[in-house]
């Protein structure tokens, strides 16, 4: 049973690193902690975390176990600890993990061993020793980086450590320590290079074992030495690490990008809410055209853009900024924060410790994302159908959640609706539970061309003749068509009950002159208690290159013949994502604004302010008649009314997020 930690109670929460380096001049020279106390206390945070071990490897605190930074002048980590105490909040370092350059000048040999058969970054060689990033096998985690961590506690009682440049900095090693444990398990044979080479996804779960096994030796240290100081490795159990927790970590967090910010955040947020973890996300408060420089500070209505999609999702919002190189923070970004913090604080009752009401799940299986990505944990394109998913969805003003495999097996009855997106390598086992949860009353939707051909007898389909085309294909929209990108099966309907949505299309044409390929796109069929739908092609992986509109108008229409009676119905501008939450004895229907004033583009990719959206109607299935239904966080009266079971409400406009509030009992004394 995992014991409560501060991290638990948290909500908004700010970081402060600046990987200090070998040209370091004055670090922590004009720092103090009068000078923390009154930045801090604009913008009164939960919680804070500080720099004390970038990537580069120098330590911005005065180490005697590590590689100090020459340009160290105050103890910065000793006044951040002093003003915290002063403050009463939680101190957690930023300490890079895997990656650690000034370690490996020392110590080469801690290196990761490339692959000999990959193409390597600069400063790197094929087979040789990373130059930056350890082996999580060497004598790097148990000889240095815990003896680290434990001289931190010991030196200022810190109450955290956010470990960065960890699962996405990492590659599978060919050391002779890792290679000797691999031919351990699997007899006398050497490691893959290639994915063509036997034992390929064996290698790649071993070296993912490796460095879970890392993690979970440093924070069993740290636990012994400080049970109450929480670890957390950026990235690990998030979208790309989706498999079940084995490592003790005490929350799961990562910072999002930079560009493109609030897309970025949105799938993570609704996997990670459904980790049995407390979880939060960080905005970087500064953004750029794209290259890592160039760093301009974002506006305060972007922030507050991104703080609602994460907030929503009920996790904890944490904003990234860099201090200057003398330790001080700067004054005017801490006022744009405080505006921040205000929009945050504003929400957090209807926000924190909620929980989500089961309405549509998306699949986000391993085994696909394994067999798909980029080793070990680079997204690669295997997110390309998750995220299409959730976006069509949530442009259709769906409330969406995404589970694992193995969540979903455990929750699955939970949801009226599952879709499993273009999801591959599926054990018999999820297959059988999905086609029990269809017979059982659920609607489930599957897609993809190959993908769909485990489920054809349940669709009530089978390939026809030819089973593909190589040539332009379209999808039926409306009066108009639209292209149907990738490959997509031929298919024909085997069963009665089964009902096609739509034919697969050879030109543009409709009417007279449309032409048929003689297979469906997508087809629905009655079974059981439920009802299970086919889309024949990559329809969702498609839709993350490029947002088509009468691809989601298709999805609009798809849904509305799968009907599900108990899902929230909503007619709003698709810019507007709709999550649907419960507390206590209240239901929040968040309604995150995603839109903005000024036409984004890679040229022009920041977001200045966010104008007001709307109209919103929605429907949403309800035993009985609310006692009292109202927008916050500003207590706006709404037009409402209830009748056969069904509220309906009326809303003319939102703001970046308002949330709507249905209050199921009355107040008791």
């Amino acid at each position: 049973m995992k014991q409560r930690n501060w991290h638990d109670r948290v909500f908004f929460g700010l970081h402060f690193d600046l990987h200090a380096n070998e040209k370091d001049t004055e670090l922590g020279r004009a720092l103090t902690v009068e000078h923390l106390i009154t930045q801090l206390s604009k913008i009164k945070p939960d919680f804070v975390q500080c720099d004390c071990k970038g990537h580069p490897g120098y330590t911005s605190y005065p180490t005697k176990i590590g590689v100090p930074s020459p340009g160290i002048i105050q103890d910065a980590v000793r006044i951040w600890r002093d003003a915290t105490r002063q403050l009463d909040i939680p101190l957690g370092m930023h300490y890079s993990g895997v990656w650690d350059t000034a370690a490996l000048l020392r110590h080469p040999e801690w290196g990761r061993i490339n692959n000999p058969a990959g193409e390597q970054a600069k400063g790197e060689k094929a087979g040789g020793h990373d130059p930056n990033m350890t082996c999580p096998s060497s004598d790097y985690t148990d000889a240095y980086m815990i003896p680290q961590m434990l001289e931190i506690i010991e030196e200022y009682d810190v109450d955290g450590f956010w470990v960065d440049g960890e699962n996405w900095a990492s590659a599978p090693c060919y050391c002779h320590t890792c290679q000797a444990g691999f031919r351990a398990l699997y007899g006398d044979v050497p490691a893959p290079e290639t994915p063509e080479q036997p034992l390929w996804q064996a290698w790649l779960a071993y070296s993912r074992d490796r460095f879970v096994d890392h993690v979970r030796r440093y924070a069993d240290a740290v636990h012994q030495k400080k049970p109450d100081c929480t670890i957390c490795s950026n990235w690990m159990y998030t979208v790309r690490q989706p498999e079940p927790i084995a490592a003790p970590v005490d929350y799961i967090s990562g910072d999002f990008s930079h560009i493109w910010s609030a897309e970025k955040a949105t799938v993570e947020a609704r996997f990670m809410d459904s980790r049995p973890l407390s979880w939060d996300l960080m905005a970087w408060s500064f953004s750029s055209h794209g290259a890592m420089r160039d760093w301009v500070f974002k506006s305060a209505g972007a922030l507050c853009q991104e703080a609602a999609v994460v907030m929503s999702c009920g996790g904890a919002f944490m904003i990234y900024d860099t201090p200057n190189r003398d330790g001080t923070l700067v004054a005017w970004h801490m006022d744009e924060l405080a505006k921040v913090a205000q929009f945050c604080r504003a929400r957090q009752a209807f926000c924190q410790d909620t929980k989500t009401v089961p309405q549509i799940v998306l699949l986000h299986a391993r085994e696909h994302y394994y067999s798909n990505n980029e080793p070990l944990y680079q997204l690669g394109t295997a997110t390309d159908p998750l995220e299409g998913a959730l976006h069509v969805l949530l442009e259709n003003n769906l409330h969406v959640d995404i589970r694992n495999t193995e969540d979903l097996i455990q929750s699955i009855g939970r949801f009226p609706l599952c879709v499993v997106a273009e999801q591959d390598q599926l054990s018999d086992d999820t297959v059988a539970v999905l086609e029990q949860y269809v017979r059982d009353g659920g609607y489930l939707l599957i897609s993809g061309a190959e993908q769909t051909k485990r489920f054809d007898a349940l669709l009530g389909v089978r390939d026809a003749r030819p089973d593909s085309l190589d040539q332009a294909l379209f999808l039926p929209v409306d009066n108009g068509a639209v292209c149907a990108i990738g490959h997509w099966r031929q298919v024909e309907i085997t069963e009665n009950e089964t009902k096609e949505v739509s034919p697969l299309l050879l030109s543009r044409d409709r009417g007279e002159s449309e032409r048929l390929s003689g297979g469906s796109a997508a087809t629905i069929r009655p079974l059981g208690k439920g009802k299970i739908a086919g889309i024949y092609g990559p329809l969702f992986a498609s839709y993350t290159k490029g947002h088509y509109p009468a691809v989601r108008s298709y999805i609009s229409r798809l849904m509305a013949l799968l009907n599900h009676p108990d899902l929230l119905k909503a007619s709003a501008p698709a810019h507007i994502q709709i999550t649907l939450r419960k507390k206590e004895d209240q239901l929040m229907v968040h309604l995150v604004n995603m839109g903005v004033d000024h036409p984004l583009s890679p040229k022009s990719p920041f977001v200045e302010q966010v104008p007001t959206a709307g109209p919103v109607a929605l429907r949403l299935p309800l035993d009985n008649r609310p006692y009292q239904v109202c927008l916050m966080p500003a207590a706006t009266p709404v037009c409402w009314s209830y009748a056969d079971g069904q509220l309906s409400v009326s809303i003319s406009q939102v703001g970046i997020h308002d949330i709507l509030v249905i209050k199921l009992s009355p107040d008791v004394p």
